[in-house]
Formats: C-alpha cells, structure tokens, sequence
C-alpha cells in the first residue's frame, strides 16, 4: 500500500460538528463520526472523525475498553470515503455504494489507547483506481494512511462499488423477481441458539451476531443472526444485504471464540482485517458462517469465510492482539 503524504493546507480540519448525515449514508447522527474534509490536490483528501468514549455497539466490550474499536476506525473511514466521493469526485447524491474489499492494517496497536477527550483520527486519502462503464463512474479505489490523537495509526485500502440508486433498485428487482425485502421488515427470530455475549466479549446480547455456534476440531461455525437485523449500529438505514461491517463484526467474533471466549487473555483488539465481499448475501437466506486459525497470519490470524446457498459470498482474514 502507498504511503501518502499529509497535505499542510489541511492542518486545520475542525472537529466542531458532524458533516451532514446524508452524505455519509446515515439515517441517525449518532452514527456520523466524520467531523470534517478537505481537497488536497487531483484524487486526494483529508479528513477528521471524532472517536466516541460513549457508544451502544462501538464501545460495548467486556475487555478492552481502554482502546478504540478497529472496527470505530474502519467505519469513520467508510464514511471519509463516501464523503469525499460526493463532495471531491462529483459522485451524485443518488448513488448506491457497495464495498466489494478493504484491508485495515493497525501498525501500532497501542495508538488505539484512548484518552480522557474522545479520539481524533485523521484520515489522509487518496483515489488510487477508477472504472467507468457506459460513461459513468462504476467504481472507486481508495488508499489511506491514518492518524489518531496524533500517533501513526496504520493504514488502509476500500474499493467501492457504485450505482445510480434508481438502476440498483431495478436491477434488485429484477434480480428477486419481486420488491426486495429490508432488515426493517423482515423477522429478527434467531437462527439456532444466540451465543453467549460473553464469550464475544460483549455486554449487550444484541451486539453478539452468531447463533448456533458449534466446534469441529480447530474450527467454528455457525449462522450469521438475524437477531442484528434490529441494531440501528449495524443496520442505520434499510439495507437489502448484509453490509460488509457485519461481515466483519461476525469474523471478529469467530476470531475471539476461537482464542478462548470469555477466558482468553488480551484486549482482542483487531490489528489486521483484511476482507472481500462477492456477491450480495439476501437477508432473508441462512447464511453460514465456518471459521479456523489461519497459519499465513501467525498463531493469532484467523480466516472466517461466509456462505449462502452454496456460494462464498464474504471472506475475511483477521488478527486480533
């Protein structure tokens, strides 16, 4: 991944306010952690996020608390990108986005230390690929080098998907032969027995994303829940697929059970996320969720692959320290 160079004009990115909700794809504020953006020169940005101290799913951990959620970070820069795609590359309003990959690498673990004031990540970003068809923008690269409070934070690529909404609802329809069914209106029953919140490390069983968890050998698996259709975190608007975010929060959570659950020692932080997300998952089909250590990654690397009528439809490589 390039490293990018700060651009000085931005040093005085605010941190007064969230940027409107409509542009990060938010329905709730409380769910907009990008303060600020700036152009800084052909296909580059920077931007601020504010990190909260406070919050019902980022910061709903049973250990760990003194650190900032990798995933809080991974958030605040899908919004800097969707951001700076509407405002820096004219991307319209109406468009559809689909993260199709991203891959976090946290560099300095311990830069994720909160402090008493909530965290200020910023976010130096640049457009590294483009790809048009029929004359209009289909999707966009992204690369960024991150900062938090001040400290080297780690770095990060996301490719995006995008499509003019009005084309990717018909496209959906047609796809379903019928209208398409939103986590707001389908049932939130659990698929087998909810796991332990404990076990995910978590305090709100609501957070925890697994049900029927069962061991083989090295190895876990279990259904994607539909218990997480009604956390407004994890499903802000009405979304027609499981988002990637999800995705990633289910691998964390295979990941933790597979160091120990409740007793393994450590924050579980996420230092290493590195996802592909190919093809929709339709909300209103199982989803199957198999896990197991991943050697390419080290005694802590985990690989957790997502599949739905027989096809991969997410894989996620992870490591958590």
């Amino acid at each position: 991944m390039p490293t990018l160079t700060a651009a000085p004009a931005t040093a005085d990115l605010s941190d007064e306010h969230t940027v409107p909700r409509s542009l990060v794809h938010r329905w709730s504020l409380s769910e907009v952690f990008l303060t600020d953006s700036r152009a800084a020169g052909e296909g580059r940005f920077a931007a601020a996020a504010q990190l909260p101290l406070s919050h019902s799913y980022y910061r709903d951990h049973t250990r760990g608390s003194g650190f900032h959620d990798a995933l809080l970070v991974l958030e605040a820069c899908r919004q800097s990108v969707t951001y700076a795609a509407h405002l820096h590359e004219d991307v319209p309003r109406e468009t559809t986005f689909m993260v199709t990959a991203w891959s976090l690498a946290v560099t300095d673990g311990d830069a994720l230390a909160c402090g008493e004031r909530p965290g200020k990540l910023r976010i130096d970003g640049q457009v590294t690929g483009r790809r048009h068809r029929a004359g209009r923008l289909r999707s966009i690269d992204f690369a960024m080098d991150l900062e938090l409070d001040g400290r080297p934070l780690g770095r990060l690529t996301m490719d995006v998907g995008c499509t003019p909404t009005d084309q990717y609802l018909r496209l959906r329809r047609m796809q379903r032969g019928a209208e398409v069914p939103t986590a707001f209106t389908l049932e939130a029953a659990p698929a087998g027995t909810p796991v332990d919140p404990a076990d995910v490390r978590r305090l709100d069983p609501g957070n925890a994303v697994l049900d029927g968890v069962a061991y083989d050998g090295d190895g876990v698996s279990a259904a994607l829940s539909p218990r997480t259709f009604r956390n407004r975190s994890m499903y802000d608007h009405p979304y027609d697929h499981v988002p990637a975010m999800v995705f990633s929060e289910a691998a964390r959570q295979c990941a933790l059970l597979l160091s120990g659950g409740a007793d393994a020692a450590g924050p579980g932080r996420v230092l290493w996320l590195d996802g592909s997300f190919e093809k929709f998952a339709e909300l209103d089909d199982g989803v199957h969720l198999s896990a197991r250590p991943d050697g390419g990654d080290g005694a802590d690397g985990f690989r957790m692959r997502a599949v739905q009528q027989g096809d991969t439809v997410a894989e996620i490589v992870l490591v958590l320290g």
